[in-house]
Protein backbone atom coordinates (compact mmCIF):
# COMPACT_ATOMS: atom_id res chain seq x y z
CA UNK A 1 0.00 0.00 0.00
CA UNK A 2 2.95 2.10 0.70
CA UNK A 3 3.62 3.20 -3.34
CA UNK A 4 -0.21 3.77 -3.74
CA UNK A 5 -0.63 5.73 -0.97
CA UNK A 6 1.98 8.05 -2.10
CA UNK A 7 0.86 8.72 -5.78
CA UNK A 8 -2.65 8.86 -4.61
CA UNK A 9 -2.38 11.41 -1.70
CA UNK A 10 -0.25 13.21 -4.00
CA UNK A 11 -2.81 13.30 -6.85
CA UNK A 12 -5.47 14.47 -4.18
CA UNK A 13 -4.07 17.17 -2.80
CA UNK A 14 -3.19 18.50 -6.31
CA UNK A 15 -6.19 18.10 -6.68
CA UNK A 16 -7.76 19.87 -3.73
CA UNK A 17 -5.42 22.95 -4.42
CA UNK A 18 -6.93 22.90 -7.76
CA UNK A 19 -10.39 23.49 -7.21
CA UNK A 20 -11.78 26.57 -8.68
CA UNK A 21 -12.91 28.89 -5.70
CA UNK A 22 -16.38 29.07 -7.61
CA UNK A 23 -16.83 25.43 -7.34
CA UNK A 24 -15.81 25.54 -3.50
CA UNK A 25 -18.06 28.57 -2.09
CA UNK A 26 -20.64 25.84 -2.90
CA UNK A 27 -19.58 23.83 -0.58
CA UNK A 28 -20.99 23.88 2.95
CA UNK A 29 -18.10 25.15 5.76
CA UNK A 30 -17.36 21.78 7.75
CA UNK A 31 -16.19 20.53 4.09
CA UNK A 32 -14.33 24.07 3.44
CA UNK A 33 -12.15 23.18 7.15
CA UNK A 34 -12.13 19.70 5.97
CA UNK A 35 -9.62 20.58 3.38
CA UNK A 36 -7.75 23.16 4.95
CA UNK A 37 -7.23 20.80 7.83
CA UNK A 38 -5.98 17.98 4.91
CA UNK A 39 -3.71 20.69 3.22
CA UNK A 40 -2.28 21.33 6.63
CA UNK A 41 -1.58 18.06 7.43
CA UNK A 42 -3.92 17.24 10.27
CA UNK A 43 -5.64 14.70 8.81
CA UNK A 44 -6.77 13.37 12.54
CA UNK A 45 -9.18 16.55 12.51
CA UNK A 46 -9.53 16.32 8.48
CA UNK A 47 -11.35 12.60 8.98
CA UNK A 48 -13.74 14.36 11.97
CA UNK A 49 -14.62 16.60 9.70
CA UNK A 50 -15.22 14.79 6.38
CA UNK A 51 -17.20 12.18 8.30
CA UNK A 52 -19.50 15.04 9.51
CA UNK A 53 -19.75 16.20 5.90
CA UNK A 54 -20.55 12.94 4.46
CA UNK A 55 -23.50 12.64 7.18
CA UNK A 56 -24.75 15.46 6.31
CA UNK A 57 -24.58 15.42 3.08
CA UNK A 58 -24.34 11.90 1.64
CA UNK A 59 -24.42 12.98 -2.33
CA UNK A 60 -21.26 14.88 -1.78
CA UNK A 61 -18.79 12.88 -4.02
CA UNK A 62 -15.89 14.94 -2.89
CA UNK A 63 -15.95 14.36 0.62
CA UNK A 64 -15.85 10.48 -0.22
CA UNK A 65 -12.75 11.05 -2.50
CA UNK A 66 -11.34 13.15 -0.08
CA UNK A 67 -11.63 11.06 3.22
CA UNK A 68 -9.23 8.32 1.34
CA UNK A 69 -6.92 10.67 1.87
CA UNK A 70 -7.35 10.60 6.09
CA UNK A 71 -7.55 6.68 5.71
CA UNK A 72 -4.27 6.46 3.74
CA UNK A 73 -2.45 8.75 6.33
CA UNK A 74 -3.41 6.34 9.36
CA UNK A 75 -0.82 3.84 9.33
CA UNK A 76 -1.37 1.69 12.50
CA UNK A 77 -4.19 -0.15 10.81
CA UNK A 78 -5.42 -1.73 7.63
CA UNK A 79 -8.11 0.57 5.66
CA UNK A 80 -8.24 -0.85 2.63
CA UNK A 81 -11.93 -1.78 2.54
CA UNK A 82 -12.65 1.73 3.53
CA UNK A 83 -10.39 2.81 1.45
CA UNK A 84 -12.50 0.79 -1.79
CA UNK A 85 -16.36 1.31 -0.22
CA UNK A 86 -15.19 5.39 -0.23
CA UNK A 87 -13.60 4.98 -3.40
CA UNK A 88 -16.38 3.10 -5.31
CA UNK A 89 -19.22 5.64 -3.93
CA UNK A 90 -17.18 8.69 -4.78
CA UNK A 91 -17.64 7.14 -8.60
CA UNK A 92 -21.48 5.81 -8.21
CA UNK A 93 -22.05 9.53 -7.39
CA UNK A 94 -19.79 11.07 -10.26
CA UNK A 95 -19.32 7.98 -12.63
CA UNK A 96 -17.54 10.40 -15.42
CA UNK A 97 -14.85 11.72 -12.71
CA UNK A 98 -11.40 10.81 -13.96
CA UNK A 99 -9.71 11.51 -10.91
CA UNK A 100 -12.38 8.60 -9.01
CA UNK A 101 -11.93 6.30 -12.04
CA UNK A 102 -8.53 6.74 -12.30
CA UNK A 103 -7.60 6.96 -8.05
CA UNK A 104 -10.00 3.44 -7.71
CA UNK A 105 -7.55 1.92 -10.34
CA UNK A 106 -4.22 2.65 -8.96
CA UNK A 107 -5.75 0.87 -5.83
CA UNK A 108 -6.55 -2.32 -7.78
CA UNK A 109 -3.12 -2.49 -8.86
CA UNK A 110 -1.50 -1.71 -5.68
CA UNK A 111 -4.02 -4.61 -4.09
CA UNK A 112 -3.66 -7.09 -6.62
CA UNK A 113 -6.61 -7.08 -8.98
CA UNK A 114 -4.78 -5.80 -11.89
CA UNK A 115 -7.80 -7.52 -14.51
CA UNK A 116 -10.07 -4.80 -12.51
CA UNK A 117 -7.26 -1.85 -12.44
CA UNK A 118 -6.78 -2.74 -16.73
CA UNK A 119 -10.70 -2.55 -16.75
CA UNK A 120 -10.77 1.13 -15.49
CA UNK A 121 -7.74 1.81 -17.77
CA UNK A 122 -9.64 0.61 -20.61
CA UNK A 123 -12.43 2.89 -19.80
CA UNK A 124 -10.25 6.33 -19.14
CA UNK A 125 -8.25 5.77 -22.27
CA UNK A 126 -11.41 5.47 -24.25
CA UNK A 127 -12.19 8.63 -22.83
CA UNK A 128 -9.05 10.47 -22.76
CA UNK A 129 -7.54 8.36 -25.89
CA UNK A 130 -4.62 10.94 -25.98
CA UNK A 131 -3.57 11.09 -21.95
CA UNK A 132 -0.14 8.78 -22.48
CA UNK A 133 -0.14 8.05 -19.34
CA UNK A 134 -3.32 5.85 -18.96
CA UNK A 135 -1.39 3.52 -21.58
CA UNK A 136 1.81 3.16 -19.63
CA UNK A 137 -0.56 2.59 -16.44
CA UNK A 138 -2.55 -0.08 -18.22
CA UNK A 139 0.71 -1.77 -19.75
CA UNK A 140 1.96 -2.03 -16.20
CA UNK A 141 -1.53 -3.72 -15.28
CA UNK A 142 -1.41 -5.87 -18.50
CA UNK A 143 2.16 -7.35 -17.07
CA UNK A 144 0.86 -8.23 -13.70
CA UNK A 145 -1.21 -10.46 -15.57
CA UNK A 146 1.33 -11.52 -17.35
CA UNK A 147 -0.12 -10.48 -21.29
CA UNK A 148 3.30 -9.27 -21.94
CA UNK A 149 1.59 -8.79 -25.97
CA UNK A 150 -1.32 -7.10 -24.73
CA UNK A 151 1.21 -4.66 -22.64
CA UNK A 152 3.76 -4.32 -25.84
CA UNK A 153 0.31 -3.33 -27.97
CA UNK A 154 -0.58 -0.66 -25.76
CA UNK A 155 3.10 0.60 -25.61
CA UNK A 156 2.61 0.46 -29.66
CA UNK A 157 -0.76 2.99 -29.14
CA UNK A 158 1.46 5.33 -27.47
CA UNK A 159 4.11 6.42 -30.30
CA UNK A 160 0.86 6.18 -32.50
CA UNK A 161 -0.38 9.44 -29.96
CA UNK A 162 2.63 11.17 -29.02
CA UNK A 163 5.53 10.24 -31.71
CA UNK A 164 8.51 8.00 -31.04
CA UNK A 165 10.79 8.60 -27.76
CA UNK A 166 13.44 7.33 -25.63
CA UNK A 167 10.75 6.04 -22.82
CA UNK A 168 8.62 4.64 -25.35
CA UNK A 169 11.66 2.27 -26.75
CA UNK A 170 12.98 1.80 -23.04
CA UNK A 171 9.58 0.58 -21.74
CA UNK A 172 9.43 -1.84 -24.78
CA UNK A 173 12.55 -3.26 -24.05
CA UNK A 174 11.97 -3.52 -20.61
CA UNK A 175 8.88 -5.48 -21.85
CA UNK A 176 10.61 -7.68 -24.11
CA UNK A 177 12.96 -8.77 -22.02
CA UNK A 178 10.11 -10.58 -19.71
CA UNK A 179 10.47 -13.31 -22.02
CA UNK A 180 13.93 -14.16 -21.03
CA UNK A 181 17.09 -14.64 -23.18
CA UNK A 182 14.86 -14.97 -26.58
CA UNK A 183 13.26 -11.37 -25.67
CA UNK A 184 16.08 -10.15 -24.78
CA UNK A 185 17.58 -10.27 -28.46
CA UNK A 186 14.17 -9.36 -29.91
CA UNK A 187 14.37 -6.14 -27.39
CA UNK A 188 18.04 -5.23 -29.31
CA UNK A 189 16.72 -5.83 -32.68
CA UNK A 190 13.72 -3.89 -31.83
CA UNK A 191 16.15 -1.25 -30.24
CA UNK A 192 18.41 -1.32 -33.60
CA UNK A 193 15.27 -0.57 -35.89
CA UNK A 194 14.08 1.90 -33.27
CA UNK A 195 17.74 3.52 -33.31
CA UNK A 196 17.57 4.63 -36.62
CA UNK A 197 14.35 6.83 -36.23
CA UNK A 198 14.99 8.15 -32.94
CA UNK A 199 18.64 8.87 -31.96
CA UNK A 200 19.45 9.75 -28.08
CA UNK A 201 22.83 9.73 -26.34
CA UNK A 202 20.74 6.92 -24.12
CA UNK A 203 19.57 4.87 -26.79
CA UNK A 204 23.04 4.52 -28.34
CA UNK A 205 24.94 4.02 -25.22
CA UNK A 206 22.52 1.03 -24.77
CA UNK A 207 23.07 -0.45 -28.37
CA UNK A 208 26.91 0.19 -27.84
CA UNK A 209 26.59 -1.99 -24.10
CA UNK A 210 24.80 -5.06 -26.33
CA UNK A 211 27.47 -4.88 -29.15
CA UNK A 212 30.38 -4.42 -26.52
CA UNK A 213 28.69 -7.54 -24.83
CA UNK A 214 28.56 -9.56 -27.50
CA UNK A 215 31.85 -9.42 -28.90
CA UNK A 216 31.59 -6.87 -31.42
CA UNK A 217 33.83 -3.88 -30.75
CA UNK A 218 34.14 -1.95 -33.27
CA UNK A 219 29.87 -1.43 -33.55
CA UNK A 220 30.15 -0.63 -29.65
CA UNK A 221 32.88 2.61 -30.84
CA UNK A 222 30.98 3.37 -32.97
CA UNK A 223 28.00 3.31 -30.71
CA UNK A 224 29.14 5.15 -27.48
CA UNK A 225 30.79 7.80 -29.97
CA UNK A 226 27.56 8.35 -31.29
CA UNK A 227 26.43 9.12 -28.07
CA UNK A 228 28.94 11.52 -27.26
CA UNK A 229 28.57 13.19 -30.19
CA UNK A 230 24.88 13.45 -29.26
CA UNK A 231 25.83 14.91 -25.67
CA UNK A 232 29.70 15.20 -24.59
CA UNK A 233 28.99 14.95 -21.00
CA UNK A 234 27.27 11.50 -21.24
CA UNK A 235 29.13 9.59 -18.96
CA UNK A 236 27.64 5.99 -19.45
CA UNK A 237 28.74 6.43 -23.12
CA UNK A 238 32.30 7.33 -21.79
CA UNK A 239 32.41 4.55 -19.35
CA UNK A 240 31.13 1.97 -21.55
CA UNK A 241 33.73 2.68 -24.66
CA UNK A 242 36.73 2.32 -21.76
CA UNK A 243 35.59 -0.99 -21.12
CA UNK A 244 36.03 -1.43 -24.72
CA UNK A 245 39.18 0.01 -24.79
CA UNK A 246 40.21 -1.87 -22.01
CA UNK A 247 39.66 -4.82 -23.62
CA UNK A 248 41.77 -3.34 -26.66
CA UNK A 249 44.60 -2.86 -24.20
CA UNK A 250 44.68 0.86 -25.79
CA UNK A 251 45.53 1.82 -22.07
CA UNK A 252 45.61 5.83 -22.70
CA UNK A 253 41.66 6.13 -24.95
CA UNK A 254 40.62 3.67 -21.46
CA UNK A 255 41.89 6.21 -18.69
CA UNK A 256 40.79 9.30 -20.53
CA UNK A 257 37.48 8.11 -20.82
CA UNK A 258 37.01 6.61 -16.98
CA UNK A 259 38.43 9.44 -15.66
CA UNK A 260 35.00 11.38 -17.05
CA UNK A 261 33.23 8.74 -15.90
CA UNK A 262 34.67 8.61 -12.34
CA UNK A 263 34.50 12.83 -12.34
CA UNK A 264 31.54 12.85 -12.93
CA UNK A 265 29.32 13.89 -9.85
CA UNK A 266 25.95 13.21 -11.76
CA UNK A 267 26.94 9.29 -12.44
CA UNK A 268 25.39 6.94 -8.61
CA UNK A 269 28.68 6.88 -6.47
CA UNK A 270 27.58 3.08 -5.87
CA UNK A 271 28.15 2.58 -9.64
CA UNK A 272 31.63 4.05 -9.01
CA UNK A 273 32.22 1.73 -5.54
CA UNK A 274 31.65 -1.34 -7.80
CA UNK A 275 33.90 -0.33 -10.32
CA UNK A 276 36.16 -0.06 -8.02
CA UNK A 277 35.86 -3.17 -6.25
CA UNK A 278 36.25 -4.80 -9.24
CA UNK A 279 39.63 -3.44 -9.83
CA UNK A 280 40.63 -5.00 -6.91
CA UNK A 281 39.97 -8.18 -8.37
CA UNK A 282 43.10 -7.08 -11.20
CA UNK A 283 46.23 -6.92 -8.87
CA UNK A 284 48.30 -7.24 -11.91
CA UNK A 285 46.62 -3.84 -13.98
CA UNK A 286 46.43 -2.04 -10.49
CA UNK A 287 50.21 -2.14 -9.72
CA UNK A 288 50.99 -1.35 -13.69
CA UNK A 289 48.57 1.84 -13.60
CA UNK A 290 49.08 3.05 -10.06
CA UNK A 291 48.81 6.43 -10.89
CA UNK A 292 46.39 6.85 -12.98
CA UNK A 293 44.17 4.85 -10.65
CA UNK A 294 45.27 6.85 -8.10
CA UNK A 295 43.90 9.73 -10.11
CA UNK A 296 40.60 7.82 -10.55
CA UNK A 297 40.28 7.63 -6.75
CA UNK A 298 40.90 11.18 -6.02
CA UNK A 299 38.16 12.09 -8.99
CA UNK A 300 35.45 9.95 -7.45
CA UNK A 301 36.28 11.02 -3.55
CA UNK A 302 36.06 14.53 -4.80
CA UNK A 303 32.55 14.27 -6.65
CA UNK A 304 30.79 12.40 -3.64
CA UNK A 305 33.11 12.93 -0.82
CA UNK A 306 30.14 12.37 1.58
CA UNK A 307 29.72 8.97 0.11
CA UNK A 308 30.21 6.36 2.97
CA UNK A 309 30.19 3.32 0.64
CA UNK A 310 32.45 4.94 -1.98
CA UNK A 311 34.70 6.02 0.90
CA UNK A 312 35.06 2.63 1.73
CA UNK A 313 35.77 1.14 -1.33
CA UNK A 314 38.89 3.16 -2.05
CA UNK A 315 40.08 3.01 1.79
CA UNK A 316 39.89 -0.52 0.70
CA UNK A 317 42.11 0.38 -2.39
CA UNK A 318 44.60 2.01 -0.40
CA UNK A 319 45.05 -1.03 1.82
CA UNK A 320 45.25 -3.21 -0.82
CA UNK A 321 48.35 -0.78 -2.35
CA UNK A 322 49.80 -0.84 1.16
CA UNK A 323 49.32 3.13 2.03
CA UNK A 324 47.36 2.14 5.55
CA UNK A 325 47.60 5.86 6.32
CA UNK A 326 45.19 6.94 3.65
CA UNK A 327 42.84 3.85 4.37
CA UNK A 328 42.49 4.76 7.49
CA UNK A 329 41.78 8.61 7.20
CA UNK A 330 39.36 7.96 4.64
CA UNK A 331 37.68 5.61 7.22
CA UNK A 332 37.74 8.21 9.58
CA UNK A 333 36.12 10.66 8.08
CA UNK A 334 33.26 8.73 7.43
CA UNK A 335 33.17 8.13 11.43
CA UNK A 336 33.20 12.15 11.29
CA UNK A 337 30.58 12.40 8.45
CA UNK A 338 28.39 9.56 10.25
CA UNK A 339 28.62 9.68 14.04
CA UNK A 340 25.57 7.89 14.39
CA UNK A 341 26.31 4.68 12.36
CA UNK A 342 27.81 1.68 14.10
CA UNK A 343 28.41 0.05 10.78
CA UNK A 344 31.21 2.61 9.67
CA UNK A 345 32.52 3.06 12.96
CA UNK A 346 33.09 -0.76 13.25
CA UNK A 347 34.79 -0.46 9.98
CA UNK A 348 36.98 1.95 10.58
CA UNK A 349 37.84 -0.03 13.97
CA UNK A 350 38.29 -3.39 11.27
CA UNK A 351 40.69 -0.69 9.13
CA UNK A 352 42.61 -0.40 12.00
CA UNK A 353 43.10 -4.18 13.19
CA UNK A 354 44.12 -5.21 9.93
CA UNK A 355 46.81 -2.32 9.73
CA UNK A 356 47.95 -3.57 12.89
CA UNK A 357 47.78 -0.23 14.49
CA UNK A 358 47.12 -1.48 18.09
CA UNK A 359 46.57 1.60 19.98
CA UNK A 360 44.50 2.69 17.57
CA UNK A 361 42.36 -0.24 17.69
CA UNK A 362 41.97 0.20 21.60
CA UNK A 363 41.21 3.81 21.58
CA UNK A 364 38.16 2.88 18.57
CA UNK A 365 37.01 -0.09 20.45
CA UNK A 366 36.37 2.01 23.88
CA UNK A 367 35.08 4.97 21.80
CA UNK A 368 31.89 2.35 20.43
CA UNK A 369 31.73 0.53 23.38
CA UNK A 370 30.65 3.91 25.34
CA UNK A 371 28.54 4.61 22.57
CA UNK A 372 26.72 1.53 21.91
CA UNK A 373 26.84 -0.34 25.12
CA UNK A 374 24.49 -3.08 24.53
CA UNK A 375 26.66 -3.90 21.20
CA UNK A 376 29.91 -5.81 22.41
CA UNK A 377 31.85 -7.01 19.31
CA UNK A 378 34.32 -4.45 19.88
CA UNK A 379 35.11 -6.36 22.93
CA UNK A 380 37.11 -8.88 20.81
CA UNK A 381 38.42 -6.77 18.98
CA UNK A 382 40.25 -4.89 21.65
CA UNK A 383 40.73 -7.78 23.71
CA UNK A 384 43.21 -9.15 20.77
CA UNK A 385 44.71 -6.11 20.77
CA UNK A 386 45.77 -6.04 23.80
CA UNK A 387 47.09 -9.41 23.55
CA UNK A 388 49.13 -8.52 21.25
CA UNK A 389 50.61 -5.55 23.12
CA UNK A 390 51.65 -8.36 25.00
CA UNK A 391 48.89 -6.32 28.26
CA UNK A 392 47.41 -9.73 29.08
CA UNK A 393 45.43 -8.84 31.81
CA UNK A 394 43.55 -5.99 30.18
CA UNK A 395 43.20 -8.92 26.96
CA UNK A 396 41.71 -11.04 29.72
CA UNK A 397 39.62 -8.43 31.45
CA UNK A 398 37.91 -7.65 27.47
CA UNK A 399 37.46 -11.81 26.64
CA UNK A 400 36.20 -12.22 30.18
CA UNK A 401 33.48 -8.98 29.49
CA UNK A 402 32.40 -10.74 26.17
CA UNK A 403 31.85 -14.36 27.72
CA UNK A 404 29.57 -12.53 30.54
CA UNK A 405 27.12 -11.40 27.59
CA UNK A 406 26.25 -14.44 26.51
CA UNK A 407 27.09 -17.68 29.45
CA UNK A 408 25.26 -19.84 27.36
CA UNK A 409 25.80 -18.85 23.23
CA UNK A 410 28.18 -21.27 21.87
CA UNK A 411 29.34 -18.80 19.49
CA UNK A 412 30.17 -16.39 22.23
CA UNK A 413 32.04 -19.47 24.30
CA UNK A 414 33.83 -20.66 21.36
CA UNK A 415 34.81 -16.79 20.39
CA UNK A 416 36.15 -16.37 24.00
CA UNK A 417 36.99 -19.47 26.02
CA UNK A 418 39.83 -20.90 23.43
CA UNK A 419 41.55 -17.31 23.45
CA UNK A 420 41.28 -17.21 27.54
CA UNK A 421 43.02 -20.83 27.49
CA UNK A 422 45.88 -19.12 25.75
CA UNK A 423 45.94 -15.83 27.53
CA UNK A 424 45.91 -17.42 30.79
CA UNK A 425 48.32 -19.86 29.65
CA UNK A 426 50.75 -17.40 28.92
CA UNK A 427 50.18 -15.53 31.94
CA UNK A 428 50.95 -18.13 33.89
CA UNK A 429 47.58 -19.29 35.23
CA UNK A 430 47.83 -22.87 34.17
CA UNK A 431 44.86 -24.46 35.82
CA UNK A 432 42.24 -21.46 34.59
CA UNK A 433 43.65 -21.74 31.42
CA UNK A 434 42.69 -25.37 31.02
CA UNK A 435 39.24 -25.14 32.91
CA UNK A 436 38.94 -22.38 29.76
CA UNK A 437 39.97 -25.11 26.62
CA UNK A 438 37.69 -27.79 28.81
CA UNK A 439 34.81 -25.38 28.55
CA UNK A 440 35.87 -24.98 25.41
CA UNK A 441 35.73 -28.56 24.00
CA UNK A 442 32.20 -29.31 26.02
CA UNK A 443 30.87 -26.64 23.27
CA UNK A 444 32.88 -28.16 20.36
CA UNK A 445 34.25 -31.30 21.09
CA UNK A 446 35.86 -31.34 17.67
CA UNK A 447 36.88 -28.12 17.50
CA UNK A 448 40.82 -29.05 15.85
CA UNK A 449 42.06 -25.38 17.08
CA UNK A 450 40.90 -25.71 20.84
CA UNK A 451 42.57 -29.38 20.18
CA UNK A 452 45.46 -28.34 19.28
CA UNK A 453 46.48 -25.92 21.67
CA UNK A 454 44.99 -27.82 24.87
CA UNK A 455 47.45 -30.36 23.69
CA UNK A 456 50.32 -27.93 22.74
CA UNK A 457 50.05 -26.37 26.06
CA UNK A 458 50.30 -29.73 27.69
CA UNK A 459 53.16 -30.68 26.15
CA UNK A 460 54.79 -27.70 26.83
CA UNK A 461 54.27 -28.26 30.72
CA UNK A 462 54.94 -32.19 30.23
CA UNK A 463 50.82 -32.19 31.97
CA UNK A 464 49.09 -35.82 30.68
CA UNK A 465 51.13 -36.23 27.98
CA UNK A 466 48.80 -39.05 26.87
CA UNK A 467 45.41 -37.24 26.89
CA UNK A 468 47.20 -34.41 24.90
CA UNK A 469 48.47 -37.51 22.59
CA UNK A 470 44.86 -38.67 21.95
CA UNK A 471 43.67 -34.96 21.57
CA UNK A 472 46.32 -33.89 19.01
CA UNK A 473 46.01 -37.05 16.85
CA UNK A 474 42.44 -35.88 16.69
CA UNK A 475 43.97 -32.88 15.09
CA UNK A 476 45.85 -34.72 12.15
CA UNK A 477 43.09 -37.06 11.71
CA UNK A 478 40.71 -34.37 10.13
CA UNK A 479 43.61 -32.27 8.66
CA UNK A 480 46.52 -34.35 7.53
CA UNK A 481 48.32 -31.76 6.24
CA UNK A 482 48.33 -29.05 8.48
CA UNK A 483 51.84 -27.91 9.48
CA UNK A 484 50.94 -26.91 12.47
CA UNK A 485 49.16 -29.92 13.78
CA UNK A 486 51.51 -32.46 12.72
CA UNK A 487 54.44 -30.53 14.68
CA UNK A 488 52.53 -31.02 17.89
CA UNK A 489 51.75 -34.42 17.88
CA UNK A 490 54.99 -35.27 16.52
CA UNK A 491 56.41 -33.55 19.51
CA UNK A 492 54.42 -34.69 22.02
CA UNK A 493 55.68 -38.37 20.29
CA UNK A 494 58.76 -36.85 21.51
CA UNK A 495 57.97 -36.21 24.80
CA UNK A 496 57.21 -40.11 25.64
CA UNK A 497 60.04 -41.01 24.08
CA UNK A 498 58.98 -41.91 20.53
CA UNK A 499 61.32 -40.21 18.33
CA UNK A 500 61.12 -42.68 15.51
CA UNK A 501 57.18 -41.95 14.43
CA UNK A 502 58.15 -38.10 15.50
CA UNK A 503 60.43 -38.37 12.92
CA UNK A 504 58.42 -40.30 10.17
CA UNK A 505 55.92 -37.47 11.18
CA UNK A 506 58.03 -34.04 10.93
CA UNK A 507 59.05 -35.43 7.38
CA UNK A 508 55.37 -35.28 6.36
CA UNK A 509 55.27 -31.77 8.23
CA UNK A 510 58.46 -30.63 5.75
CA UNK A 511 56.53 -31.42 2.23
CA UNK A 512 53.23 -29.09 3.61
CA UNK A 513 54.94 -26.13 4.64
CA UNK A 514 56.96 -26.92 7.86
CA UNK A 515 60.07 -26.15 6.47
CA UNK A 516 58.78 -21.67 6.81
CA UNK A 517 58.39 -22.52 10.33
CA UNK A 518 61.18 -21.41 12.65
CA UNK A 519 59.49 -23.79 15.77
CA UNK A 520 58.85 -26.58 13.43
CA UNK A 521 62.34 -26.79 12.41
CA UNK A 522 63.65 -26.73 16.01
CA UNK A 523 61.50 -29.24 16.97
CA UNK A 524 62.85 -31.73 14.13
CA UNK A 525 65.85 -30.91 15.16
CA UNK A 526 65.50 -32.02 18.45
CA UNK A 527 64.46 -35.51 17.44
CA UNK A 528 67.27 -35.97 15.02
CA UNK A 529 69.67 -35.03 17.96
CA UNK A 530 67.83 -37.56 20.07
CA UNK A 531 68.00 -40.23 17.25
CA UNK A 532 71.62 -39.31 17.06
CA UNK A 533 71.21 -37.84 13.72
CA UNK A 534 73.61 -34.87 14.34
CA UNK A 535 74.69 -33.44 11.81
CA UNK A 536 70.84 -33.28 9.93
CA UNK A 537 69.66 -31.91 13.60
CA UNK A 538 72.64 -29.02 13.17
CA UNK A 539 71.74 -28.14 9.51
CA UNK A 540 68.02 -27.92 10.79
CA UNK A 541 68.69 -25.95 13.32
CA UNK A 542 70.70 -23.36 11.05
CA UNK A 543 67.60 -23.10 8.68
CA UNK A 544 65.41 -22.52 11.87
CA UNK A 545 67.95 -19.50 12.67
CA UNK A 546 68.08 -18.40 9.06
CA UNK A 547 64.50 -18.36 9.38
CA UNK A 548 63.87 -15.75 12.14
CA UNK A 549 63.81 -12.41 12.16
CA UNK A 550 63.70 -11.40 16.00
CA UNK A 551 67.34 -10.74 17.71
CA UNK A 552 66.17 -12.73 20.94
CA UNK A 553 64.72 -15.64 18.78
CA UNK A 554 68.17 -15.75 17.48
CA UNK A 555 69.81 -15.72 20.72
CA UNK A 556 67.85 -18.57 22.11
CA UNK A 557 69.05 -21.22 19.06
CA UNK A 558 72.83 -19.68 19.54
CA UNK A 559 72.57 -20.39 22.65
CA UNK A 560 70.80 -24.16 22.43
CA UNK A 561 73.30 -24.81 19.50
CA UNK A 562 76.29 -24.18 21.69
CA UNK A 563 74.72 -26.16 24.23
CA UNK A 564 74.27 -28.78 22.15
CA UNK A 565 77.87 -28.84 20.78
CA UNK A 566 79.17 -29.61 24.12
CA UNK A 567 76.60 -32.05 24.88
CA UNK A 568 77.68 -33.98 21.65
CA UNK A 569 81.59 -33.36 22.66
CA UNK A 570 80.86 -34.77 26.21
CA UNK A 571 79.84 -37.64 25.12
CA UNK A 572 82.80 -38.15 22.98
Amino acid sequence: MKTFTRILLAALMTVACLFSSAVLSAQSETYMNALRAMQDGDFSKAAKLFTQEIAANPDNDAAYYYYVTTLMSDNSRDNSAAIESNLKKALSLSPDNYWYKYALALFYQQTGRPELCSKLLEELIGDHPKKSSLYFDAASAYLQQNDIDKALTTIDKIAAISGKNEMIAISKMDLMMKKGESGRKEAYQFLEKYYEECKTPRLAAMLGDWYQQTYRDSLALKLYGEAIEMDGSYSPAYYGRAHVYQTLRQYDNYFNDIHKFMADPDMAAQMKSEYIMGLMEMPQFVVAFTPDIDSMMVESHAAHPQDSGLNNAISLYYYRTERNHYAIELMRQNTELYPDSYTIAFQYLLMLYYSNSWRGVIDEATTILQKWPAIHDALLVRGDAFRRLGELESAIDDYEAMAATAPKDSTTIMQTYPALGDLYFQSGNVSKSFKCYEKALKCNPESTIVLNNYAYYMSLGKIKLKKAREMSKKTIEKEPDNPTYLDTYAWILHLMGDDVEAKAIFKHAMLYGGKESPAVLDHYAEVLFALKEYDLAFIYWSQAKAALSDPAEIEKIDKKLKERRQQLDASK
